[in-house]
């Protein structure tokens, strides 16, 4: 499988997780209590970093620098968990480094004025 096609399959994983975040929050809308708020726990605390993850994979992927992708976080991203996806779809190792040592560097010096403490640093 070459890098294009593997590039669709990230594609299609992360549309089928942002409906599974649509598809949670349809589903909690009918509820409540403790099963409205289990299902809103899952989609924020699971499926939407899942999907954060999976998107910043694609990004090293398609080569879209992590400034375009997240001008602002309130939380960084776990870079381990984004190179080991983007490892997964077919991204070259040094491509992965050298991507997270850029975004490091975005994160600690324009983002860390909004409250940012802590970067993951990845070898």
């Amino acid at each position: 499988m070459d890098i294009e096609e593997r590039t669709i399959h990230l594609k299609i994983k992360i549309k089928s997780l942002a409906d599974e975040s649509r598809t949670i929050r349809k589903e909690a809308n009918k509820t409540n209590g403790m099963v409205k708020w289990n299902l809103n726990e899952h989609r924020t605390k699971v499926v939407r970093p899942h999907t954060r993850h999976n998107l910043l994979a694609y990004s090293i992927l398609i080569g879209t620098p992590y400034e375009i992708m997240e001008k602002r976080c309130h939380e960084p991203p776990k870079f381990s968990e984004v190179s080991k996806i983007a490892k997964r779809f077919g991204a070259k190792e040094e491509t992965i480094s050298e991507w997270i040592e850029k975004a490091n560097f975005y994160i600690s010096t324009f983002l860390m004025d909004c409250g940012l403490k802590h970067v993951e640093k990845v070898a």
